[in-house]
């Protein structure tokens, strides 16, 4: 696996719907200015969200909103089968009304958890025939397309909000390592401050080395890379909700505002001043 510098991956279009079948299929960590709905169908793989990692198995089940970031780690030739659907923000704010919001599965629970079910089969086969009506009205050009197509989506959120308020959460283990979990925990509460490699160390209670190789083994990112990402996601936090430049640079952990500016282009490819006016 590549390093990668960048995580945000920025979506091309209002929305995006696959149901797609292949194999060998590894991504990397990345997170998205929208929100996605993800089914594992087939396949022998793991499922990476912020500092949680499941096994998957059929009818596995995830909303993941914007900042989360996640990734899929396959194991060998079987066949991976999966739905994921991509929505923006904005078209997912438009479709919500004061009874119905559509996003409340997406944020009733903390950031990076609880955001797994298990299907049964039925359940499984009701999403996927709405998925595939949908994804065939998306490329398609016949009258009314658009409308259908809306109609469609609408059900599909109102099945998945319903699916994840319904169904009790079964207690599914988080296999990712120990010590990966504990350096994501220790950087999340330390984001703010320098983040010290030997304060880091005494904390897991294993050497900086170590610690970081295991951490760059597991997730496929360098300790430091990571580290930037969460200051980064804090930063458009405290931008969308107005805080002053400056403020921001120093509430994020930047050592300086240069820096700050020059990362924050790099990573979201913007300006924090235009961020500010215009968030996603």
């Amino acid at each position: 696996m590549t390093k990668r510098e960048n995580f945000f991956e920025a979506l091309n279009a209002d929305v995006i719907c696959h149901h797609k079948i292949g194999v060998n299929f590894t991504s990397q960590y990345h997170y998205h200015d929208g929100f996605e709905i993800y089914l594992f169908l087939e396949g022998d793989a793991n499922y990476y969200i912020e500092q949680n990692c499941y096994h998957l198995k059929r009818g596995s089940l995830f909303n993941i909103r914007p900042s989360e970031l996640h990734r899929v780690e396959c194991f060998n030739l079987k066949v991976y089968e999966r739905i994921s659907i991509n929505i923006r923000t904005s078209l997912l704010n438009e479709f919500s009304t004061e009874q119905t919001d559509l996003s409340r599965c997406f944020f009733d629970r903390p950031f990076g958890e609880s955001n797994l079910i298990i299907l049964n089969e039925c359940q499984i086969n009701e999403l996927i025939l709405l998925v595939h009506k949908l994804e065939y009205l998306i490329d398609s050009s016949i009258y009314g397309y658009d409308i259908m197509a809306r109609s469609y989506l609408y059900q599909i959120l109102v099945t998945v909000n319903n699916l994840f308020h319904k169904q009790t959460q079964i207690p599914t283990m988080n296999i990712m390592p120990p010590i990966v979990n504990k350096t994501m925990q220790y950087i999340d509460e330390h984001l703010a401050e320098p983040i010290c490699m030997g304060d880091l160390s005494e904390h897991i209670h294993h050497n900086s080395t170590y610690i970081s190789r295991c951490f760059k083994n597991v997730t496929g990112v360098p300790l430091q890379q990571y580290i930037i990402y969460k200051r980064i996601v804090l930063a458009k936090k405290y931008l969308a909700n107005g805080y002053s430049l400056n403020d921001t640079c120093r509430l994020s952990g930047f050592n300086d505002y240069s820096n700050f500016a020059r990362t924050l282009k790099k990573q979201i490819g913007c300006s924090p001043k235009k961020y500010q006016k215009h968030p996603f």
